[in-house]
């Protein structure tokens, strides 16, 4: 008789764990998805690109619903989980339904964080993070008044994209020095700021946000040093914080995210978690590819068969308000590493690799990311690079190709 396995959430993480679950133990579980959001899975990465009007929403789905049902897999979207039963192995389902599980796994994800500065309740302020958010701004868009956005990461970016592509004027405004700082080394981050501001976008530097102007609705917002920019709106996309709550209040054991250990297993026996819910090793990712590695142990794990999960090398590799963009391992390197560069501003490209103890450990590239992953695997596979070191720099054609007796 299968096992009922219930997931608590429907993103991106669920999604892969249930593909990872069907291609490994297939008859093993009966598999339930409850996801608050009210749509089937979708990539949440193509968001931006539904904003700017360049992809159709039904079109970031991740599977059609004949994929779910056809696998036997119950999906119920817009419903939120309240409370985890431990005891009874129980959910209560807002609505008063109750379903019971004999394995369950948190894919609770994250929410946006609203900066804590006078304002932020204003008619006006929005959020970045699922398609809800998107709905919301694209009504925005069309009102083709000005725009802050606030946060210079990854969200950040990809809202005054979106908005900016739809013909909003937008500015935004970041806290740092540079742009996308944990993923970008200074060089990269400045070329990024180039490139995006050719994109139309105005981009403020150590801007410090401490007041948001209106009276019943946004008209300015207000920096540390003093000045104001006229707005209609803000949106904050200042970071993520995980979704804990549900797990807190069943008496699991949650620091800043849900913790777990290598087989992804939370304090409690039979209950998991992954994705940007998760802390490993006190580390949660807030990244896909972390996610989807989690999954594929977890999938092995519930499947009885060996698998652990040893922590992930943090990887970017997106398109970045319309810019390729890609960073791996350490970037920055140290004074034991050795960097080489190569940087064409005029076409818009710049590439970093980090190499110590003859191994390439950290690699940036803005603009030519073709040679990515080949990068990302030589980082992962910790590899010499004495033999290609010469040529690596040009791309894995050229560091690959047969050389001349």
């Amino acid at each position: 008789m299968s096992e009922p396995l219930v997931i608590v959430g429907n993103g991106m993480a669920a999604a892969r764990l249930v593909d990872e679950l069907v291609k490994t133990s297939l008859g093993r579980h009966a598999i339930a998805v409850i996801g608050e959001e009210p749509r089937l899975a979708y990539n949440r990465v193509l968001l931006s690109s539904v904003l700017a009007g360049e992809t159709g929403s039904h079109e970031i789905e991740l599977r059609p619903a004949n994929w779910w049902r056809d696998r036997g897999v119950t999906v119920k979207y817009g419903c939120r989980v309240t409370e985890i039963d431990v005891g009874r192995n129980e959910l209560k389902v807002a609505g008063d339904e109750s379903i019971e599980y004999s394995r369950l796994v948190l894919a609770t994800g994250s929410t946006a964080l609203r900066l804590n500065v006078p304002g932020a309740d204003l008619a006006g302020v929005h959020t970045f993070r699922d398609s809800r958010d998107v709905d919301l701004l694209l009504s925005l868009a069309a009102r083709r008044k000005p725009v802050v956005v606030v946060g210079g990461g990854l969200l950040g970016l990809e809202a005054a994209y979106g908005l900016a592509k739809a013909g909003t004027p937008v500015t935004l405004l970041h806290l740092m020095d540079r742009l996308m700082e944990r993923q970008l080394d200074a060089p990269s981050a400045d070329l990024l700021k180039n490139l995006v501001e050719r994109k139309g976008i105005k981009v403020l530097l150590n801007a410090n946000t401490v007041r948001i102007h209106g009276k019943a609705r946004v008209e300015g917002v207000e920096l540390a040093d003093g000045r104001r920019i006229e707005a209609d709106a803000v949106v904050f996309a200042a970071g993520i914080r995980p979704n804990t709550e549900l797990a807190k209040e069943g008496g699991l054991s949650v620091n800043r995210g849900v913790v777990v250990d290598d087989h992804l297993c939370t304090s409690v026996e039979n209950i998991f978690a992954l994705g940007e819910c998760a802390e490993h090793r006190g580390i949660c990712y807030g990244l896909v590819e972390p996610a989807y590695e989690q999954a594929q142990v977890l999938a092995r794990h519930l499947s009885a068969r060996d698998a652990a999960y040893q922590g992930s090398v943090v990887a970017t590799n997106l398109k970045v308000s319309g810019v390729s963009v890609f960073s791996a391992g350490d970037f920055l390197g140290s004074d034991a590493s050795e960097s080489i560069l190569l940087s064409d501003v005029r076409r818009g490209t710049y590439k970093k690799l980090v190499i110590a103890d003859g191994r390439l450990t950290g690699a940036v590239l803005i603009g030519d990311t073709t040679d990515a992953l080949w990068y990302l695997e030589m980082i992962r596979n910790r590899k010499t690079v004495a033999g290609i070191r010469r040529d690596m720099m040009f791309g894995r054609s050229l560091a690959l190709a047969p050389k001349a007796a």
